[in-house]
C-alpha cells in the first residue's frame, strides 16, 4: 500500500522494481475509494503488466527510442555547425555554447515521438486490460473504475487526440471492453462478481 491520499485523491496502482525486486502498489486512496470488486480488477490488471514482462519490454523499447534520439540529435547537431557555426560561434559537440541547439533539437525529438512513445505504452496497457479480465472476472469493476479514473482523465476523446496525449486506453475503450467480455463470458441470468445479477429472474 501507498501513502498517496496526503498529497492527492487520484485512485492509482502501478508495478514497480526490477528482477527480484518487483512488486505491485496500490495507494491507499484506491483501497478507500473503490469497491472490492473494483480492486481486484485493477490487481488483475497490474498482475498483467508483471506476467507480460511489460517493464522490461517498454524498458528495452524506451532505450531504442533514447538512442535514436541521441544519433539523430549528433547528426542534426553537426550539420547544423558546419552550415551556421561560424556564425552562432559553436565549434562542435564538445562547445557549450552548443548546448542551446543541443537541448532544441533533443526537445523537437521527443515532442514529435510523444505520439509514438504513446501509442506503445498505450498498447501494453491494453494488454494488461485484457490479461486483468480474463483474470479476474470483474467486468463491472473494470468499468467501474475506469468511470472513476474519468474525474480527472477524459472519458471520451477522439481518435487524434488519444493518439496524440494518451498513453493508456480511454475510459470509453476500456469500458466498452468490460461490456463486451460480460456479454460474451457471462450468460443473461449469470452473476458478474462485480455487478448485480443480469437478466430477468423467475419467479418461484
Amino acid at each position: 500500500q501507498v501513502d498517496a491520499s496526503r498529497q492527492t485523491t487520484k485512485i492509482s496502482a502501478n508495478v514497480a522494481g526490477f528482477l527480484g525486486t518487483t512488486r505491485i502498489a496500490l495507494n491507499d486512496n484506491l483501497l478507500k475509494q473503490c469497491t472490492l470488486p473494483e480492486i481486484r480488477s485493477v490487481m488483475a490488471h497490474e498482475m498483467g503488466h508483471y506476467v507480460l514482462n511489460h517493464g522490461v519490454k517498454l524498458t528495452l523499447y524506451f532505450g531504442i527510442f533514447f538512442l535514436v534520439g541521441f544519433a539523430l540529435t549528433r547528426s542534426l547537431f553537426e550539420s547544423a555547425v558546419r552550415r551556421w557555426g561560424d556564425r552562432w560561434g559553436v565549434r562542435g559537440v564538445a562547445d557549450p555554447a552548443g548546448l542551446p541547439l543541443l537541448a532544441l533539437i533533443l526537445s523537437a525529438f521527443f515532442f514529435v515521438l510523444t505520439p509514438f512513445s504513446n501509442t506503445v505504452t498505450r498498447a501494453t496497457e491494453r494488454e494488461a486490460d485484457t490479461f486483468g479480465i480474463n483474470t479476474a472476472r470483474e467486468a463491472d469493476g473494470m468499468a467501474k473504475v475506469a468511470l472513476k479514473l474519468g474525474v480527472y482523465r477524459k472519458l471520451d476523446p477522439g481518435p487524434l487526440e488519444e493518439f496524440i496525449f494518451f498513453d493508456h486506453p480511454s475510459g470509453r475503450a476500456r469500458i466498452r471492453m468490460a461490456m463486451d467480455w460480460k456479454a460474451a463470458h457471462l450468460p443473461a441470468g449469470d452473476v458478474d462478481p462485480g455487478g448485480p445479477a443480469t437478466g430477468t429472474p423467475t419467479q418461484p
